[in-house]
Formats: C-alpha cells, sequence, structure tokens
C-alpha cells in the first residue's frame, strides 16, 4: 500500500508538474519500506543441516578430523533430533551405506551411538540457535563476573610470573597469556574441577577400547556460531622430562622438544616449575573455583534449557559452558591488554615433577 505525502506546493507552473514530483517521492518511500519487510522475515534453518561447530576440552586432533566431514556432524544432530538411519539417508540425500558407515566411525569414537538397547543418541550437547539464545544473557553475566574475579586478584598473578627466572626474557604480554589462558583458566581451572568432581567430573574415554592409547575429552557441536563453540586450543604431552604446552587458536604440526625451545620460548626449571605449580593449583582452588561452585544450582537449570539436555550428563554441558567463559575472559584480558594473544599459538615447557 502506498501512503499518501502532503505538502503544500505555491507557484505559478501548470499542476502536472507538482504530481509528477509527488509521484517520484511515493515511489521513494515505498521501495525502501518493501525491502525492510523482506529482510526482517526470519528464514527458518531446517533441522538437521551442516552448519555446526565442533569443540572439545582437552582438544582431541582424532576427533576434529572425524568431525570436519559435513554427514559426521548431520548424523550426530540428526540423532539429536531422534532420527533413524533410514530418515538420515533420505533427508541428507546419502545412501543407508554411507550413514551407517559413519555412524559406525562415530560409535567407534564413542561420539553418538547406543547407551542401551534404545535410540541412538549424541555422547555430547548440541547447542542451537535457539538454546544460545537463552544462554547468553547468564554467559555473558558470568564471564563479565568472572572476569572481574581474576583482574581483582591481578597483582598477585603479575608478581609470581615476574618472580620466574624463566620467564624474564620473555614479553610480559605472552608470559602473562601462558600463565593465565593456558596455566589457569584451561589448566588449573580444569584440574580443580576434575578434583572436585561435583561439575566436571574428568571426562568420558573415546575412541576404539582395542586402541593402545583412549582418549579422554569432552566434546560440543554448537549451531552457526563458531565463537560460542571456542576457539582456544590446548595442547599437552610430556617430553624429555617436561610437560610441553601448545596454547592459541591453532595447534603446531610440529612437535618439538625442549631443547628446540631453549634460547627461544619460555621455559621454567625445577624451582620456577614448582612455585608456578603450586601458585596456580591452590590460585584456582581456593581463588576461582568457589565462584562457580556456589552457583552449581543455577548452571544445573541453565543445562535444562538445551534441546539436547535429556540426552547428555550435566558435565557434558558445564564443560561447553565453562569453555564460553574461558574464551570470553581471554577475549577480553586481551582487548584491555592484560595478555597478548599469539597470531596463531605459543608453546612452552614444565619441568615435569620428579
Amino acid at each position: 500500500m502506498m501512503l499518501p505525502v502532503l505538502f503544500q506546493v505555491t507557484t505559478d507552473a501548470p499542476e502536472r508538474p507538482i504530481w509528477i514530483r509527488i509521484a517520484m517521492v511515493k515511489k521513494l518511500l515505498v521501495i525502501p519500506l518493501a525491502l525492510l519487510l523482506t529482510a526482517q522475515k526470519p528464514v527458518k534453518k531446517p533441522d538437521v543441516h551442516p552448519d555446526f561447530q565442533f569443540g572439545s576440552y582437552p582438544w582431541s586432533r582424532t576427533a576434529e578430523a572425524l568431525m570436519k566431514d559435513d554427514l559426521a556432524r548431520q548424523i550426530v544432530v540428526a540423532y539429536a533430533q531422534g532420527w533413524s538411519i533410514d530418515k538420515m539417508a533420505k533427508m541428507l540425500k546419502s545412501s543407508t551405506n554411507e550413514v551407517s558407515r559413519m555412524s559406525d566411525r562415530l560409535e567407534d569414537e564413542h561420539l553418538a551411538g547406543r547407551r542401551d538397547e534404545f535410540d541412538s543418541v549424541p555422547f555430547m550437547p548440541v547447542i542451537r540457535e535457539r538454546d544460545f539464545d537463552r544462554l547468553n544473557e547468564p554467559l555473558r553475566r558470568n564471564t563479565q563476573e568472572f572476569t572481574k574475579l581474576i583482574v581483582d586478584n591481578w597483582n598477585e598473578i603479575e608478581s609470581m610470573v615476574n618472580s620466574l627466572e624463566g620467564t624474564k626474557a620473555i614479553p610480559k604480554g605472552r608470559a602473562m597469556y601462558e600463565t593465565v589462558v593456558s596455566g589457569i583458566l584451561l589448566g588449573g581451572m580444569i584440574d580443580a574441577f576434575y578434583e572436585d568432581k561435583t561439575l566436571m567430573p574428568p571426562p568420558p574415554r573415546r575412541g576404539k577400547s582395542d586402541r593402545s592409547s583412549t582418549e579422554r575429552y569432552f566434546a560440543w557441536l554448537v549451531e552457526s556460531n563458531p565463537e560460542a563453540a571456542g576457539k582456544l586450543r590446548r595442547e599437552l604431552r610430556e617430553s624429555a622430562g617436561y610437560r610441553v604446552v601448545t596454547i592459541g587458536t591453532a595447534l603446531a604440526d610440529e612437535k618439538r622438544t625442549p631443547d628446540d625451545l631453549r634460547g627461544k620460548e619460555t621455559i621454567l626449571e625445577d624451582a620456577d616449575a614448582r612455585k608456578y605449580r603450586t601458585f596456580i593449583n591452590v590460585f584456582s582452588r581456593d581463588k576461582l573455583l568457589p565462584y562457580f561452585k556456589t552457583r552449581r544450582p543455577d548452571f544445573i537449570k541453565l543445562a535444562s534449557l538445551i534441546s539436547s539436555g535429556r540426552d547428555v550428563a550435566f558435565a557434558e554441558f558445564f564443560a561447553w559452558y565453562y569453555n564460553a567463559i574461558a574464551n570470553g575472559v581471554a577475549d577480553t584480558l586481551a582487548v584491555d591488554h592484560r595478555i597478548t594473544p599469539p597470531e596463531m599459538f605459543y608453546t612452552y615447557a614444565v619441568k615435569a615433577p620428579q
């Protein structure tokens, strides 16, 4: 419907040009309105589609490689929707054999399958866009509060880092990133959760039971939101009596030894390593863990808001939720120039306890 535009024009010219001008104004008004109405029309996504991002903690290269496959992600989402193999094949336009083979691989890795004799389910939370919309405000608030708690204790962390011989030649922003993001947020806090067991006990075993080294990790899928899936990657391995840690938004292709790192990266020897570990363990347990323990009832309520909540344990939801908080804290500290993130990753080594 075209809306009338009324204005008065005083002129000695004929009336026809005036009406032409009015018509042109009408057209200019109608076109933007039509565009606006079109832009506001919501687009409903299908129940199952490939635009889901995978995340895990600790980071699993094996799971990442498998979940890069569109079909793998869609099958996990389809299980959350209660679909059968036959329905997946029909709706995803794949053969039943293709779906069955991928489903078997997911079950081998303990990422989806049967928990009992009933329907197959995902062995991870599937966070839909509507779920995240419900969780966005409490997540923002918890991230803000937890960031403030860390900042309130910043001088204590900074003093410990400054006292380490192994960080003297390392840029301050990098040393603080390695300590706060890797050492505390994705290190000491995780250990504190595992030891406490009321929020997040150690993760389930994944991979084939006959594999020489099975993995333990939490996993999740998030719909159309890479940031909420988490961009931080942390990998820890033992080498020559040291714990070599990589932290950042990517992982190294090359496995570097402590000798490769010496003189170039952070290396904490015996005395430094003991001081570093003791501080992080006590700080995480006594200063930071209580924030989450006192809010456990609230987190349990939040877990009930996700669509796949009935299929996953609370710890699996909390693993994703805390990971999202940790990523948010790291972003805020970087914006405030308290830490300096790597372009891709940092690698450092800490002498392992004897």
